[in-house]
Order: C-alpha cells, then sequence, then structure tokens
C-alpha cells in the first residue's frame, strides 16, 4: 500500500490559483460528448475525449461567453504524485478562464499503480489531440493551445511542451492525425529530472507504482519521463512557478529546466515564491509574490503568449480580404503593411514548389504566409521561398554585374558565399533577419523593375528581395519587391 506524506495542502491547494481562494466544487452532471457545436457559456462535463487500455478517459470543458472567432484553449492536468488526483481539483479557474475568452479543459488522465507509466503522459497528449479534431465543435482555436499544470501535473504539462512524436509518448488514444503540441505551458513545482529527484519523495513507493523503478534505481525510464532530457530551443514559452521552501520538490528542479531552456535558446521565465511550501502553503511568513499576484502572472503569461488580447480577424477594405488567426497575429507583429503589404488573396491550399507539401496560405503583396501548425511559435507560420523561386526563375545561370559590398561592418554569410552590408543589413537586422528574410542568395546589383520599370539597386534573399531607394527618405530607402503580388499573378491563383 502506498502511504502519502502528510502535506495536506500541498497536492491540491494551488490548483485553484486563478479563484484566488482554496475552494473547488463539482457539479456532477454528465454529458456525452457532443455531435453539434457547444454553445458558449455552456460547461461540459464528464465528456469523453479518448480510450486508452479499455478506459474512456474524461474532461471537463468550460466555454467563454460568445465571442468573434475561435477561442484560445488552456488545458489543466491536475497534480497528485500520477496516483491520486482529479480534474475537479481546477475549482473555480475553469469559469474564470473561460470569463477571459479561453476554452478551458481540465482532464482526467490514467492513475498509478494500475495503469504504468507512460499512460500518464498519452492521455493527456490524447486531450490535446482530441480538441484540435473538435476545434468547430468547441469554436476554439487549434494553433493556440496551452497547458497548465502543478507538481505531477506540472511535470505531465512540461513534457506536453517538450515533446515531439518522436519521444514515443502519443499512444493509441485516439486522432493521431492531430498534433499534440502546445504554444505556452505554466509548470507549478513540477519535477523535470527524475535521474536527480526522487520520487518517493512525493510519496512512499511511487517509484514503484508509477514509472517501474525502485527507489535509488538507475533507469532509461526516469531519463525518457524527465522533461530536461527534451529541451530545445523550439520549445515554446514556459513560465515555471517554484516555492523557495518546498521539501517535496526542490527549486533545483526548476531551476534545472530554466537554465536548460535558456541556454537552448527558448523563451523561459522562472518566478520563485518566497516562503512557500510545496502547494505554495506558507511557511515562515506570507508568501511572495502573493496568491492574487501569481494569478495574475499565469493569466497575464497566457494572455499574452496565446494571443488573448488581440483582434481574430480583420477586412482590409482597400483589397476586401480578410486576414485572421495566426496569420493577422504574424502580419501585425511582423511589419505589417510596411513589411508584407495588403492582403491580396483569402486563405487557400496551395502546393508548396519547396517540398511538395500542401499548406493552408495567404497571399500579400510582398510576401505569402503559410501555416505550420506543427510548430510551436513563432515558427507555426513562415514566409514561402519567394526570393528564392523568383531568382531561380529569372536568373537560372546566376546574374552578372553583382558587386560584393566589402566596406566596413558588412557580413559574409558562409552559408551561401554572399555578403551583405550597408543599408541592407541594417534593414535585414530590423526586419527580422534570417528567421524573416532568409540567407542573401545574390550580392547587390542593378535590376529593372518588373512593377515600375526603373533600374534599382537589389540584393536577393530566400524569401524577400531587398530593393534601394535612395531618393527615399530612412526608413523607407529600402523597400521590399512586391513578391508576393508578382507570384499570385503568375500562378493565377483563385
Amino acid at each position: 500500500m502506498i502511504k502519502q506524506r502528510k502535506s495536506a495542502q500541498t497536492l491540491l491547494g494551488a490548483m485553484l490559483l486563478l479563484a484566488v481562494a482554496l475552494v473547488s466544487g463539482y457539479a456532477g452532471q454528465t454529458y456525452a460528448a457532443p455531435s453539434g457545436q457547444v454553445e458558449a457559456g455552456n460547461v461540459s462535463r464528464d465528456v469523453t475525449y479518448c480510450t486508452a487500455d479499455g478506459v474512456s478517459l474524461r474532461m471537463d470543458i468550460y466555454m467563454p461567453p460568445a465571442s468573434k472567432g475561435p477561442a484560445p484553449v488552456v488545458l489543466y492536468a491536475h497534480g497528485g504524485s500520477w496516483i491520486h488526483g482529479d480534474k475537479w481539483e481546477v475549482g473555480l479557474a475553469g469559469p474564470e478562464l473561460a470569463s477571459r475568452g479561453y476554452v478551458a479543459a481540465s482532464v482526467n488522465y490514467r492513475l498509478a499503480p494500475e495503469y504504468k507509466w507512460p499512460a500518464q503522459i498519452e492521455d493527456v497528449k490524447c486531450a490535446v489531440r482530441y480538441l484540435r479534431a473538435h476545434a468547430s465543435t468547441y469554436n476554439l482555436d487549434p494553433n493556440r493551445i496551452g497547458a497548465w499544470g502543478s507538481s505531477a501535473g506540472g511535470h505531465l504539462v512540461a513534457l506536453l511542451g517538450l515533446t515531439t512524436q518522436a519521444a514515443g509518448f502519443e499512444g493509441h488514444g485516439g486522432y493521431p492525425e492531430q498534433s499534440s503540441r502546445v504554444q505556452a505551458v505554466v509548470d507549478m513545482f513540477g519535477p523535470t529530472d527524475l535521474t536527480v529527484f526522487n520520487p518517493d519523495d512525493l510519496a512512499k513507493g511511487v517509484g514503484q507504482a508509477v514509472f517501474g523503478v525502485a527507489s535509488g534505481q538507475a533507469s532509461d525510464v526516469l531519463v525518457r519521463a524527465s522533461p530536461v532530457t527534451y529541451v530545445s530551443k523550439s520549445a515554446p514559452p514556459f513560465l515555471i512557478l517554484q516555492g523557495d521552501k518546498d521539501t517535496l520538490v526542490p527549486p533545483s528542479q526548476s531551476q534545472e529546466l530554466y537554465d536548460k531552456l535558456k541556454a537552448a535558446g527558448a523563451p523561459a521565465s522562472l518566478v520563485i515564491v518566497k516562503n512557500a511550501e510545496h502547494g505554495f502553503v506558507p511557511t515562515g511568513g506570507d508568501i511572495s509574490p502573493n496568491i492574487a499576484q501569481i494569478k495574475e502572472m499565469i493569466t497575464g503569461f497566457f494572455d499574452q503568449n496565446l494571443d488573448n488580447t488581440q483582434e481574430t480577424e480583420r477586412t482590409f477594405p482597400q483589397t476586401g480580404k480578410t486576414v485572421r488567426g495566426n496569420f493577422l497575429r504574424y502580419w501585425d507583429a511582423h511589419g505589417g503593411l510596411a513589411q508584407q503589404g495588403y492582403p491580396i488573396s483569402d486563405e487557400i491550399q496551395e502546393q508548396s514548389a519547396t517540398d511538395g507539401k500542401t499548406y493552408t496560405v495567404q497571399y500579400f503583396e510582398r510576401a505569402v504566409f503559410e501555416a505550420h501548425p506543427e510548430n510551436p511559435p513563432p515558427n507555426d507560420v513562415l514566409l514561402s521561398l519567394l526570393g528564392d523561386q523568383r531568382y531561380r526563375q529569372k536568373y537560372p545561370d546566376g546574374t552578372p554585374g553583382q558587386t560584393p559590398d566589402m566596406a566596413s561592418g558588412s557580413v559574409l554569410f558562409k552559408e551561401t558565399g554572399h555578403r551583405l552590408g550597408g543599408r541592407f543589413l541594417d534593414y535585414w537586422q530590423q526586419h527580422g533577419g534570417l528567421a524573416q528574410q532568409g540567407y542573401p542568395i545574390s550580392d547587390p546589383f542593378t535590376e529593372v523593375s518588373d512593377v515600375d520599370g526603373k533600374p534599382h539597386v537589389v540584393q536577393y534573399f530566400e524569401r524577400a528581395v531587398f530593393e534601394l531607394h535612395p531618393g527615399n527618405q530612412p526608413p523607407n530607402d529600402v523597400l521590399l519587391s512586391l513578391l508576393g503580388t508578382l507570384h499570385y499573378r503568375a500562378n493565377s491563383a483563385p
């Protein structure tokens, strides 16, 4: 029998941060999986999201009030040493998240010792896939899903944010065609390195009951179950919250995850809560930041990283086209009208000339946006390689008259053998650099514009063409060619 350590509030208390009080309620009403769209403002309890080992896995779904467009999602995973706990522990946080415009989903997952690892992470991943598969049912945005959990739940959502299909945690619960990736993670005092942390510190026998590993036994299972194993630059934004006097999951666990994320170049924040035991139970004085402040940190983090404060669509009367969701957020964040131009098409399905795959794309005057929901933000929207395509079309043998910029401060890109300097370098650095413009694929040369018929000094990049307009005042002395317009016309897009 597994004996729990006496830390009464620790495994339940922090689940209710957004409610600002440690209370919870469970209505007990059961709903079948919906067949049509769920009405705004409703709560659907005990929705079967997946089936694993013959077990119907359930979640509670809190719907926001009516909104103009698909809502972002926050998925909550409860704590309890992977052996107990329930989705009701989210308490009043579900309704509060819904009131702020989120779809809030609180999930149950299979518990040990009846179900050994990796059943728990397989179930949480299946929950994400279910939500994506039922995006229209719940009027949710499948590209804006965040995850939040505490203790064992924090461990699960950290893995959810860091692991791909290659980790082998997808399971067979359902919806294999959907991605289980999430776009933002709040990890509250979750174990992150099980090769250092002893699971028995949570409760005696947990290591054997959950992972099949006796206390002190080295095992590849613990390596694979540790979030720190999967840290990479492509990790979504993390907010890590940790009590400084936590005797169950020591602060070093959160510090290690944070340090590895930062070393990898991934976005992460670590907040150490003073005078806080496991579950942010006060010890030795009032906790700081307090519960209300922690609440604001969490909601603010999701608002920022799931773009809950931004409009979901915008119609441009100049062209009559509407930009929505991630495409609108990318347009706003990457130069808007000056950099991308007006939308000149609706969203369409198009086969990529680069990899032969079909993507949802939208044409703009100076670019083509491609949707890549399989990538975490900001890489869920990428620009097509229009500069590279046009250069190959116009100059299959290269173009004569190129003059490398050898001025002081110019940079040689060994990847392509071309230099970048002067105003073109300034513009490249100030407008997204490699991520947005790509590498230079030519040196500067003079080209007659296909738009205005005038000669301009240009330089080609993978995703753009820079034109020098010395008669304009900075920053308009460098402009992007209208590659989106030219490509759209040439391909007669509908």
